[in-house]
């Protein structure tokens, strides 16, 4: 097996790096160990490891003191002249032989050994190290300049001693030996950060610049980098998340990244390239998805992005074909690390859970959706700018909104934890749901005025069809399950229902093959509407009665109050009117009254109190009969009130919220 090649040798000196020497040196020479307590010790031992690894920004002079101090049991007599010692006094160098004498002392912390001897090893002592080596590397300019930076920087400066150095043979004077590292300029990771943060702000020419700068840079000592198909791939990547789908297409990004690939003999970045194109949608409409098969190389979310394609009703395949491929990614994730030894992602070990909550909720089990979220939301991070989180907690907000939790769904997803770690992409999907929530309350009140006066003209980006949560209004047929049951409830509405009993009976025949379950039940339940006007009452009462084990649990609040709806009036249709019929028939009534006072559905709420009023009349029960009249004359007001709204405080102040953090965002 070859060798990997070497990490970069060059490294230069900051002056943060004195003042870790500093405490290591008080640590370790100046001072016995004995005199500090052990969770001391654990404490800046942690601090420095910190500072060491340099994974993030290096810590300020009195930011640094003031991590020290916080370390308990830094008050003992042991640590105070510890701390006595670390004063900008005793620390600061008057001379370049002050600073010299410093780093040979510095030299007598680590004993270097001859190759294959084995020793003892220290991430403090490689630290110690390389800046003793570092500073030998400097001229005199050098060590004068890094000695006024060092001043500069215990008074506070934050800018001094961390300028970006042009390495070339002639201006370059800061170093007296020069190893070849240092007489070529080496790729440096800043111009990615650059192009990451133009993607999250949505600035496509920052990250396009950005994402040149960082290819262009010197790699190694070859002719050709051998990067460009990773640039292209990346610039791909990003129109891609920009729904860019053309630009993503076009032979200049990832047509030409696929040559690039099979030209380098780079398999891995090729499978990466097909795989973006599989994502991205075909060029001639109502042509099925490409599939991606098993194979070496291939990623477990290429095959969990399969599951998507799955789940497009108009696919035509049962949930049965999307649940094998989840088991055939699990699979290939466990292959993936295991064997092929590829490093371990949090957001990829927990993506299938993801994929499986939302599988399961198109398949009508609303438990087990929940159950899948909750493992997602248990191990994400908190913040974080994961989309297996950001996609859970959508999900979750508006099947609390659909229980009729609409100001609680919007809380939730207001919370600072939630968009905090937003990308701008991830917080079109964000505003958008808050909008989807505000717009399904305003259809379910009858805020017609509302919606066109203020939430038409507030919707951001995104997806939306007003088929639904509204009737009569124009859109392009895109399911061949929820569009024919909308026409079905449309006609409902003008009681022409009966002429759309072949395109209900299509959209069951299509859900109940493709396991959509909560589907095929609302099928059901309007099919039982409508055998009533045929006077199959017995029949349609059987139906309802075989599916209200499933729909009583109230997963869909929505749908149980139809349901309790529709089979009390099948119920008091079948025993002929009787009185023991409508006495059977008031439970439901009463459930589904309390279910739509709950969501809020005022006009089926005005019905189901208008009936109920009724039967009580025929029952001769005046106080309940007046109690339900009164609980419907209320419900008209709130439907007249309704009506006339446009604006509301709450409501203004939520979409404030948005923007504000719109704007937070494209500012980082």
């Amino acid at each position: 097996m070859e060798e990997p090649e070497p990490p970069p040798t060059a490294h230069t000196l900051r002056p943060h790096h004195i003042s870790i020497l500093m405490v290591i040196m008080l640590l370790y020479r100046h001072y016995p160990r004995k005199r500090f307590h052990p969770s001391f010790l654990i404490r800046v031992h942690k601090i420095l490891l910190q500072e060491i690894v340099e994974v993030t920004p290096p810590m300020s002079f009195h930011k640094l003191l003031e991590a020290l101090k916080a370390a308990p049991h830094s008050n003992d007599d042991g640590a105070i002249p510890f701390f006595e010692s670390l004063k900008p006094k005793y620390m600061d160098f008057v001379s370049v032989d002050h600073m010299t004498n410093f780093f040979h002392g510095v030299s007598y912390l680590y004993v270097d050994h001859k190759g294959g001897e084995e020793s003892r090893r220290s991430m403090f002592g490689y630290f110690c190290r390389r800046a003793v080596v570092s500073y030998m590397k400097l001229s005199f300019a050098g060590v004068s300049k890094l000695r006024i930076d060092y001043h500069e920087w215990l008074n506070g400066g934050t800018t001094a001693g961390y300028e970006h150095f042009q390495r070339d043979l002639i201006t370059y004077d800061s170093l007296l030996l020069k190893t070849h590292a240092d007489e070529d300029p080496q790729a440096e990771p800043d111009a990615y950060s650059d192009f990451e943060r133009g993607l999250a702000i949505g600035d496509s020419n920052l990250a396009s610049e950005n994402l040149r700068r960082f290819f262009e840079q010197h790699f190694h000592e070859g002719s050709d980098s051998g990067m460009r198909q990773h640039a292209l791939l990346n610039l791909s990547r990003m129109h891609y998340l920009r729904h860019e789908y053309t630009a993503a297409r076009k032979v200049f990004f990832l047509v030409e990244a696929i040559e690039m690939s099979r030209l380098a003999g780079d398999k891995e970045t090729l499978q990466h390239c097909q795989g973006l194109l599989h994502r991205l949608p075909p060029k001639q409409k109502n042509s099925k998805p490409a599939i991606n098969e098993i194979q070496p190389g291939l990623h477990p979310i290429e095959v969990l992005f399969d599951v998507e394609k799955l789940l497009r009703v108009n696919s035509g395949q049962p949930l049965s074909a999307a649940f094998e491929k989840i088991i055939q990614a699990i699979g290939l994730y466990d292959h993936w690390i295991d064997v092929q030894g590829n490093h371990l992602d949090d957001a990829e070990q927990w993506s299938q859970h993801a994929v499986q909550s939302v599988v399961w909720s198109a398949a009508g089990c609303e438990k087990l959706a929940i159950v899948e979220e909750n493992i997602v939301t248990a191990f994400a991070e908190v913040g974080g700018d994961s989309n297996n989180a950001i996609t859970i907690t959508l999900n979750r907000a508006y099947r609390n909104a659909r229980q009729g939790r609409y100001q609680g769904a919007i809380a939730v997803l207001l919370e600072p934890n939630v968009w905090r770690g937003l990308s701008l992409n991830d917080y079109s999907k964000w505003a958008s749901q808050i909008w989807h929530i505000l717009v399904l309350r305003a259809s379910r009140r009858g805020q017609q005025r509302q919606y066109h006066d203020l939430l038409k003209t507030m919707r951001p980006a995104g997806s939306f069809n007003p088929r639904d949560y509204f009737f009569n209004v124009s859109a392009s047929i895109i399911s061949n399950i929820r569009d024919p049951l909308y026409e079905f409830l449309q006609m409902q509405q003008v009681g022409q229902a009966a002429t759309t009993v072949e395109q209900l009976l299509r959209a069951l025949w299509h859900s109940e093959f493709q396991g959509r379950y909560g589907s095929y039940r609302t099928g059901l339940i309007l099919l039982a509407d409508i055998g009533l006007e045929f006077g199959m009452t017995k029949r349609c009462k059987r139906i309802l009665e075989e599916i209200m084990p499933q729909v009583i649990d109230g997963d869909d609040l929505e749908q149980r109050a139809l349901a309790c709806f529709t089979l009390a009036r099948c119920t008091i249709a079948a025993g002929e009117q009787s009185p023991e019929s409508i006495r059977e028939a008031l439970p439901y009534l009463d459930i589904a009254e309390k279910d739509y006072t709950t969501l809020e559905i005022l006009r089926s709420l005005a019905d189901v109190q208008f009936f109920t009023s009724v039967l009580y009349h025929n029952l001769n029960m005046v106080e309940e009969r007046d109690a339900a009249a009164r609980r419907h004359l209320k419900t008209e007001e709130a439907m007249q009130e309704a009506a006339v709204v446009v604006a509301e405080g709450w409501i203004d102040q939520v979409w404030e919220l948005v923007l504000d953090v719109g704007a937070a965002i494209a500012k980082r």
